[in-house]
């Protein structure tokens, strides 16, 4: 190794060009190969990097330093020095190849050099070289839209005048004669606009600062005067995008069509306001609308000839931003269909095929663009193309696009009928599902598709988000279009989405007659909204009529309902799974007018009661079902209720309902708590049957909830029906999120709400110093969990009488924090801090994974940098060799021994690396069990106020005994549910996380509060004990929280929890339960004396007088004792919940006896 390192560094030292990039590129070989090649740095900083050298081996050598172990004292000065000294470099092509060297620089570097070399970057810009002009281009297009620079931008006026600067050149180059230039220039402002809402490039970016507000506003006063450069100069830019070539032509799309849609629209002006947020005076100073509709029209007329283009990549990129003008104000519906038609045609030349998905998604997400006539012609021929869609997010996204788009056709239809327009055929929701594929898949019983689920489910999704009340949005845009057409349809009326919603039940009748191997999520949601149409026209009232007071669309609503009803109960024979079976009595009997039966057709089997009757019977007997399609015990609990309501509505079922139940009780299907429960039901029915005025008794309102789910309470019977079920709702609910309720951007919050829509309070700055230190250091942090990134934030106040030239602050890491050019450290140079002057300094580390983590900072003074020279070295050295000579002269000042100060460690809290994780109750107590790794502790708070004060009335707001867990609400939990015993104050809470790695942690806290002895005069103080139970899906998670408790508990309630030791738990036990004893030593001790015994006459007596006064009942048989309580309801309420968490609590402390032992 020696000796190849030896034959490199001679290499390296020869002026030969060939030979010192091949030793190059033979080094970076041993690097990659994981060789130590450090000894090869110096020579290649002074041998390539600091002399001449070919632009190649510069490039190169640079990426050996980059490559190398290097410290970055050592590092970042030669990096430095040497693409300062190329940026001047008379030959074009090392100039060039030093500037694009600028975006992979980490960012700590980028403000010194940019701001020292701003004058060779606009001569670069601006050289006639067009390598040169290229390269500076190309790498401040990468560099400037990024967060971190645009962060420093906002925190350094000088470097924010010299990119505004530079982004002005980077404009006016898109008018450059060369090609290249020009299209590297395009494709800077498409960068810069898209960075405003996905930062893509950000996060690619190497050592990236999370963002803050003041990248924002920075960015937003760049895209501003690119989009008002563009809009002024729009013929010159279209005139030079034609006469570029084709397959540059490509990138001048974008640019255009932003700045068009974007001066349309009006955000221009909003981004004016974010980049000035105080300046009043701003307005509209674009052309006005007139102006604006040609400017727009011009572009289009540009763009639409490459539509019929055979370079299928220019075609939907031309098509896609085509979409993007129509959706502007004063968009037409023409240039939207001429750019789908282009797409699609895309599609069936089977071309562009890598893009299918991206294909469908833009079509459907941009069909409501189109006339209502071609949104029903393409409806059927999409609908297949999204069923061929193979990834799974991307069919979600389309089919729920799809479903909305249904509604919101049937919707619009109906209501420009009502105003008196011409009736579009196909309109309604029937006919837009009418393909013959579809509906064979529909009606196919043991089809194993899966996308009949996802629609039904997507279908029935959509009709509850169009019951919700629609969103209001100021801004123009596609949502807003689509809000338009549905509140257009529906008039704002109450009722109005019922119309397309009985469309879809009908549409989607046959899955209650598939076999679906177990899963029933997509019939699950079909029945749900089944029962709340039902509820909503009271079906079982019966089809009302028009002397009621009902329209002509109610009665005939209701009559499609019913006839709906009859056709499912003659389904109910046909059904395959027993659990559905049992499902779809609940939905039909709840809702179902049994008063409106013919009574001549009593003994028909095809009545409908006789067959709900004879469905009941095979559910209550049968016993061969497997555990995949039946829940037995559920199945039974739904028909015994189902029997109580129906028996109790109608006398005719009573009778033939208590027939089945004696049966059913009197079988070997029946177990103890199904015989007791089927005897109480029939008594019910009897008591009904004998006092009819009295049917309240068994019958209660029919309420419209659906009670059954897919979710499994328990672990022990996992499925993996159920797990496909909880997928697919979990692919459905997100999609419909995402496009009926998305989560706005950035400009649309500010926008919609105003400049202080993103205001953000800054975390809470923590000092690092002591009071007598002469530097005072102050940190923040801010987390970026979805690149799992922490920067940290240090403001540097230099408290002495003395201005330092040099300070370096050096950061070290501990636990799971790493940078991410591998160093263990790393070292901040600070130059000239002025007396009271504070400086600030940031430094980005990545997260491994969870662990606690804490970040070491060391700052070094020296306060005799600069008192050496090469004054010290002047004389006569003759007797030293020329080599020698040179190395003294060339020294740089010494830095003299340094002052070290070493500052308190900055600790991330354990909690920061959590992420809210939001799921339901019943999912949380299944997953509850089966998480293998458990940690508890105790902690307690005090909080002030006690008895009803304390409790009763404060029962809405928020509660004083919850005092001391306030600061959970602000952390990273998802509050899953609560239980609250208000008369003792004690509660139980449950939250859900999980780690930025995916590991899942809950939470459950349970308290009960105690008096505190020492009373003082006023509110009493109470203390409240809380026990923390967390379980996690990984041993590690426990661990690092079990490893330092407290740590823990001042995480994740800021301080308010003391934790208490396992043994002081003990013997606080034992203490109270000593007091306790004393006190009934006390109470037996204070018992009146023993009576004397009584003799036997007296004891005959007694007996005599007690049985005379025992009450008999109807058979003339003494009563029994009562088993009515005589506790009142609040003290009832109260032993039970406090039971209830006591229990909790205690067989938690057993299993941990149990464990110990």
């Amino acid at each position: 190794m020696d000796l190849l390192i030896a034959q490199i560094t001679t290499d390296l030292r020869s002026s030969d060009a060939l030979r010192q990039s091949s030793a190059l590129l033979q080094a970076l070989q041993q690097c990659a190969a994981g060789r130590d090649v450090s000894a090869l740095a110096r020579t290649a900083a002074t041998e390539i990097l600091a002399a001449p050298a070919s632009a190649v081996c510069k490039r190169l050598a640079l990426d050996l330093l980059r490559a190398l172990p290097l410290p970055p004292d050592l590092l970042d000065p030669l990096l430095l020095s040497s693409l300062r000294s190329d940026l001047s470099f008379p030959d074009p092509d090392v100039a060039a190849s030093s500037i694009a060297s600028f975006p992979s620089l980490p960012s700590h570097l980028l403000p010194t050099l940019l701001s020292s070399a701003h004058a060779d970057i606009a001569a670069a810009l601006s050289s006639p070289a067009e390598s040169l002009r290229l390269a500076a281009v190309t790498s401040l297009s990468s560099l400037l839209p990024r967060d971190d620079l645009a962060l420093m931008c906002s925190t350094n006026p000088s470097l924010m005048g010299h990119a505004t600067t530079w982004w002005g050149r980077l404009a006016e180059l898109a008018l450059d004669s060369a090609d290249a230039v020009a299209a590297a220039a395009f494709e800077a402002l498409a960068r810069l606009f898209q960075e405003l809402d996905a930062r893509r490039m950000s996060r690619l970016a190497g050592d990236k600062l999370v963002d803050g507000e003041g990248a924002l506003a920075v960015r937003a006063q760049w895209a501003a005067d690119a989009i008002n450069f563009i809009w002024s100069r729009r013929n010159m830019l279209i005139a030079r995008s034609m006469v570029m070539p084709v397959e540059s032509f490509r990138v001048t799309v974008f640019p255009l069509v932003h700045a068009a849609k974007m001066v349309a629209s009006g955000a221009v002006n909003t981004l004016r306001q974010i980049a000035k947020p105080g300046d009043a005076t701003i307005a509209d100073t674009v052309e006005a609308s007139a102006e604006k509709l040609v400017g727009v029209s011009d572009i289009v007329s540009h763009l639409l000839p490459f539509l019929s283009s055979l370079d299928p990549p220019l075609v939907f990129e031309v098509g896609i931003n085509m979409l993007s003008l129509a959706d502007a104000p004063g968009g037409k519906p023409e240039w939207a269909s001429g750019a789908i038609i282009a797409i699609l045609t895309l599609w069936d030349r089977q071309e562009f095929s890598s893009m299918r998905e991206t294909i469908v998604r833009a079509v459907v997400a941009n069909l409501h663009l189109l006339d209502l006539g071609m949104q029903v012609s393409l409806f059927k021929r999409l609908l297949q193309m999204v069923k061929n869609l193979r990834a799974e997010s991307d069919r979600m996204h389309a089919l729920a696009c799809i479903c909305r788009t249904a509604l919101c056709v049937d919707l619009f239809a109906k209501e420009s009928v009502r105003r008196g327009q011409k009736p579009v055929p196909g309109t309604d929701v029937i006919s837009l599902f009418e393909d013959a594929r579809v509906k064979d898949d529909l009606n196919s019983i043991t089809s194993k598709s899966l996308f009949r689920e996802e629609l039904v489910a997507s279908l029935v999704e959509s009709c509850f988000q169009l019951s919700l009340p629609l969103p209001e949005q100021k801004n123009s845009g596609t949502e807003s279009r689509v809000i338009g057409a549905l509140a257009y349809g529906t008039g704002y009326g109450a009722l109005n989405w019922t119309e397309p919603a009985l469309d879809v039940v009908e549409v989607c009748r046959p899955c209650v007659l598939w076999d679906c191997d177990g899963r029933t999520y997509a019939i699950d949601c079909y029945l749900k909204l089944l029962v709340r149409l039902c509820h909503i026209y009271d079906t079982r009232g019966g089809v009302k009529t028009i002397k009621t007071g009902a329209s002509q669309d109610q009665i005939l609503n209701e009559t499609r309902l019913r006839n709906l009803q009859l056709q499912l109960i003659r389904d109910l024979r046909e059904v395959h799974t027993s659990r559905i079976s049992s499902r779809l009595i609940w939905a039909i009997s709840e809702h179902f007018d049994l008063e409106g039966l013919d009574p001549l057709l009593a003994d028909d089997p095809e009545d409908p009661l006789n067959i709900i009757i004879s469905n009941m019977h095979k559910t209550l007997f049968n016993t061969d079902s497997s555990a995949t399609t039946s829940n037995r015990i559920q199945d039974v609990q739904a028909v015994l209720i189902c029997a109580q309501r129906l028996g109790a509505r109608n006398a005719r079922a009573g009778q033939l309902l208590t027939k089945e139940l004696e049966e059913f009780r009197s079988s070997t299907s029946a177990d103890s708590v199904t015989k007791h429960q089927s005897r109480y039901v029939l008594q019910i029915i009897k008591y009904v049957t004998k006092n009819p005025d009295n049917r309240w008794v068994g019958v209660g309102d029919a309420t419209g909830d659906y009670p059954f789910s897919h979710h499994k309470l328990t672990v022990q019977y996992s499925e993996a029906a159920a797990a496909q079920d909880r997928k697919l709702e979990g692919l459905v609910h997100k999609a419909i999120q995402e496009l009926w309720r998305p989560n706005p951007s950035q400009l649309t919050l500010l926008q919609t709400k105003g400049i202080g829509a993103l205001h953000k309070d800054l975390p809470k700055a923590g000092t690092l110093t002591g009071s007598s230190d002469p530097c005072y250091i102050e940190a923040y942090h801010l987390a970026d969990p979805t690149d799992g990134r922490i920067t940290l934030h240090l403001k540097i106040l230099n408290l002495t009488e003395l201005e330092l030239n040099r300070v370096d602050i050096r950061v070290g890491l501990s636990g799971a924090l790493y940078y991410m050019d591998g160093f263990s450290r790393t070292v901040r140079h600070l130059r000239n801090l002025v007396s009271q002057d504070p400086v600030q300094s940031s430094v980005t580390v990545g997260v491994s994974h969870f662990e606690r983590c804490s970040l070491w900072v060391q700052v070094l003074y020296y306060p005799f940098y600069g008192s050496g020279g090469s004054a010290d070295y002047e004389g006569d050295y003759a007797e030293e060799d020329s080599q020698m000579t040179r190395q003294k002269r060339s020294l740089r000042p010494e830095l003299g021994e340094p002052v070290v100060l070493r500052c308190q460690p900055y600790k991330i809290p354990l909690a920061e690396l959590l992420l809210p994780y939001e799921c339901s109750p019943v999912e949380y107590f299944r997953l509850w069990p089966s998480l293998p790794a458990m940690v508890e502790c105790t902690g307690t708070y005090t909080y002030e106020g006690s008895g009803f004060k304390a409790t009763a009335a404060q029962q809405y707001d928020s509660s004083p005994f919850l005092s001391g867990l306030k600061s959970i609400y602000s952390k990273p939990f998802h509050q899953v549910c609560s239980h609250f015993i208000r008369t003792v104050a004690g509660f139980q809470l449950c939250y859900a996380a999980k780690t930025w790695f995916g590991g899942f942690v809950g939470m459950m806290i349970f308290g009960a509060s105690e008096v505190s002895r020492n009373v003082d005069l006023g509110d009493e103080t109470t203390t409240m004990i809380c026990k923390f139970v967390m379980r996690a899906s990984d041993d590690s998670i426990t661990r690092e929280i079990e490893a330092d408790l407290q740590g823990w508990l001042d995480d994740i309630t800021d301080g308010a929890v003391e934790y208490m030791p396992e043994d002081e738990v003990k013997s606080a036990a034992a203490e109270r339960l000593k007091i306790s004893m004393e006190r009934i030593a006390l109470l037996k001790a204070a018992k009146p004396k023993v009576p004397p015994a009584k003799t036997e006459q007296e004891e005959e007596e007694e007996k005599k007088k007690m049985s005379e006064e025992l009450e008999l009942d109807g058979f003339g048989n003494p009563k029994g004792p009562s088993t009515l309580s005589k506790l009142t309801a609040e003290e009832a309420e109260h032993r039970a919940l406090q039971a209830a968490v006591l229990q909790e609590w205690h067989q938690l402390c057993k299993e941990k006896a149990l464990k110990a032992q």
